[in-house]
């Protein structure tokens, strides 16, 4: 069965988030995503032919977007493809990358993490089958992957400070929050869904790299984060935002809060204390409420009042945040603002929305009113910890999406977390999953919820008109249903309160009993299937240990004949270095040989050369003697003769014909020879001479 996008980018993301934890990055984040392009290029070398030519390199991201489901932008991969390139050519080139993005893949083998990626996607496959399963149990249709996108949502909150890319899925994820926080004591599914989680944030490296972040930052707090930093909220909420005060302080950031903040936490408590003792619903209900901190914590009503009369000076010693005390000036230009407007049908009270839209003001003043589309250039946040289930999602979309690609003022602070963690990743990485995730299930459970009056308006309900047969574990069991959504009639019910109060008692008891069974089926179900998950992933766990095992096994024997097959070219390298010395010495007697051969042939030609005139003038020099010699005879023995010779002899004009044409010859031979013997023309002599094939020196 072929393999959804979805479920591909979930293992790319526990690949990723494993090679995070190995902390061998040595060219910086970029190295996580070159295991994922050598296994393309691998794929592509696999092909078949001996040397694969592409065009260009959208190619090998094609082939990575087919093989993991992740877009690596071309910039991007060019410079990864630039470090696997400097990686693999060594003693070859295995893989070329041309200036014009073309590239050669002349071999290339890449499996080093193919046991883990194939366990991997057994486990994945596992744990959306238990997810199924779950929505089975709980009558509610999902859609396979649902369970991935709702960890990757948080990835896309992201995208609006790190890109400007708004992508809000209004899709209803309940169902796959319910299912983490179901299983989050089991660490066989949650440690997967941690990884998953923590790969979905890494790959924001591929569209932004947060560094040079300013350190100059400013932090005001909202209300719902100093109620989680002071421990009247969940526990990881209160860690979530110790741990980015902690952080903060360490990198050099300040924080502030608004002395209307201070008011509208001290009137908050006070309204708590005032109706500590009336809350019957509610604790149960919303995890995040004060009252439910309370139970968990054990504090009464006196000890509300205290931590509200020593709100102020807590903040200012404990955790070093500054209040602003005047801020009517800023109030009064929140009275007319876009977002007072925005926020007021989405807030309990107009109070409220004033409140928010002065806390945005403040940072809008602090950016000196200008906008800001890098998120590096960000000098003051609005730091929110959670949405309350009474903040539409809508109204956050329309602070957000209302910026036109520029920062948003508000950022919620598991956001701001993963963002910092992501510029400096030494942060640790499981706390970061840790709070991502619990912010993420508590954001989409809490969208849920009824509105605040309607439940308080049932919790008044309750407490006036239940009888006997309503016990404590009754409002329990209901409170899971309201939690979950499956009822959605609430108005309903109050009305019945007051007109008919036994059906009323009933309907509640009714709703009791539906979920005491759903959850003595859902627990005995879900026993069954958790076990034989357990057992399953133990055995790949297993498996993937013989796995590792053989395959490490089978890399050293690959290695050995590897290495035996170097030492076997490095023996012939030797023998061949060893003939070539010999040849090489063996060439360089014969070049001395036919050296000497070759000098003796060309000084015989040369001497050749220069007898030709050298006979010449033995020639002229001859025939000269027989003719004197003849003139000589003659005059002996003709006398007669002799004084005709006299006469021809002594003719001028005939002594002057003869005395030029030997004076002619004597100079030309004497030129002649002398030019033999001249050291340039006997040198350009020997280079034009016709070397013999035998002669001549070999290469």
């Amino acid at each position: 069965m072929a393999i959804s996008n979805e479920t591909k980018r979930a293992i790319t993301y526990s690949l990723l988030a494993h090679i995070n934890n190995s902390k061998n990055l040595s060219n910086g984040q970029l190295d996580l995503f070159v295991p994922i392009v050598k296994k393309a290029l691998a794929i592509i070398a696999n092909c078949g032919s001996e040397r694969i030519m592409g065009k260009h390199i959208g190619e090998i991201g094609n082939v990575v977007y087919d093989n993991t489901g992740i877009e690596i932008p071309i910039p991007v991969l060019r410079n990864i493809l630039k470090l696997i390139s400097n990686e693999v050519n060594t003693d070859e080139t295995c893989f070329a990358l041309n200036n014009d993005d073309s590239f050669i893949i002349k071999s290339y083998v890449f499996a080093d993490y193919d046991v883990f990626l194939q366990t991997s996607e057994i486990e994945i496959s596992k744990i959306q089958d238990l997810f199924k399963q779950f929505c089975k149990i709980n009558k509610v249709d999902a859609q396979d992957d649902d369970l991935i996108k709702f960890i990757e949502s948080n990835r896309d909150t992201l995208s609006t400070y790190l890109t400007q890319n708004n992508c809000f899925n209004n899709k209803d994820y309940t169902i796959a929050a319910r299912f983490v926080e179901y299983f989050r004591p089991l660490p066989q599914v949650f440690d997967q869904i941690k990884e998953i989680y923590l790969g979905s944030i890494l790959t924001s490296y591929l569209e932004y790299k947060p560094n040079n972040l300013k350190l100059s930052v400013e932090l005001l707090f909202d209300t719902n984060f100093i109620i989680s930093l002071i421990d009247l909220n969940t526990p990881e909420s209160t860690q979530t935002c110790r741990k980015l005060v902690e952080i903060g302080k360490s990198i050099g950031f300040t924080f502030h809060i608004l002395s209307d903040t201070i008011e509208e936490i001290q009137g908050l408590l006070r309204f708590k204390a005032d109706n500590f003792d009336k809350s019957i619903l509610q604790k149960y209900v919303n995890k995040e409420d004060i009252f439910n901190a309370c139970i968990r914590r054990h504090l009464n009503k006196t000890d509300l009042q205290r931590i509200s009369d020593s709100i102020e000076k807590t903040l200012v010693n404990d955790y070093n945040i500054t209040v602003i005390p005047y801020t009517e000036h800023i109030r009064n230009k929140a009275k007319f603002s876009q977002e007072y407007s925005n926020l007021k049908p989405y807030r309990n009270t107009d109070k409220s929305a004033l409140h928010d839209a002065t806390c945005i003001q403040y940072v809008k003043d602090k950016r000196g009113n200008k906008r800001i589309t890098d998120f590096a250039k960000v000098n003051c946040w609005w730091v929110n910890n959670a949405v309350s289930h009474d903040f539409d999602n809508e109204g956050i979309s329309a602070l957000i999406t209302s910026q036109h690609g520029c920062m948003p003022e508000m950022i919620k602070v598991d956001d701001l977390l993963n963002i910092l963690w992501l510029s400096n990743p030494s942060i640790d990485a499981d706390i970061i999953a840790d709070i991502g995730l619990t912010s993420l299930m508590a954001s989409t459970l809490n969208k849920n919820l009824p509105k605040v009056r309607i439940l308080k308006e049932l919790d008044d309900n309750i407490r006036k008109y239940k009888n006997e047969i309503i016990t404590e574990r009754d409002v329990f069991l209901l409170s899971t249903r309201i939690a979950n959504g499956q009822i959605k009639d609430l108005e309903k019910i109050n009305k019945l309160a007051e007109s008919d109060t036994e059906a009323f008692n009933q309907r509640i008891k009714d709703e009791a009993n539906k979920q005491e069974k759903i959850e003595q089926n859902r627990a005995q179900t879900l026993e069954k299937i958790v076990n034989t998950l357990q057992k399953e992933i133990l055995t790949i766990r297993e498996n993937q240990k013989d796995l590792k095992k053989n395959y490490e096994e089978k890399g050293i024997e690959i290695q050995e004949t590897v290495n035996q097959k170097e030492e076997e070219i490095r023996k012939h390298k030797t023998e061949y270095q060893k003939l070539e010395e010999k040849n090489a010495n063996y060439l360089e007697e014969i070049n001395k040989l036919r050296e000497e051969k070759r000098k003796s042939w060309i000084d015989k030609q040369v001497r050749k050369w220069r007898w030709k005139t050298w006979w010449w003038i033995l020639g002229f020099g001859a025939l000269l003697f027989v003719f004197v010699f003849l003139i000589i005879r003659l005059q002996v023995t003709n006398p007669g003769a002799s004084k005709h010779i006299n006469v021809i002899f002594n003719n001028p004009f005939i002594s002057w014909i003869g005395s030029i044409v030997s004076s002619i010859i004597e100079i030309g031979l004497i030129i002649n020879i002398c030019g033999k013997y001249d050291v340039s023309k006997v040198k350009d002599y020997k280079e034009q001479l016709d070397i013999p094939e035998e002669l001549q020196e070999l290469r």
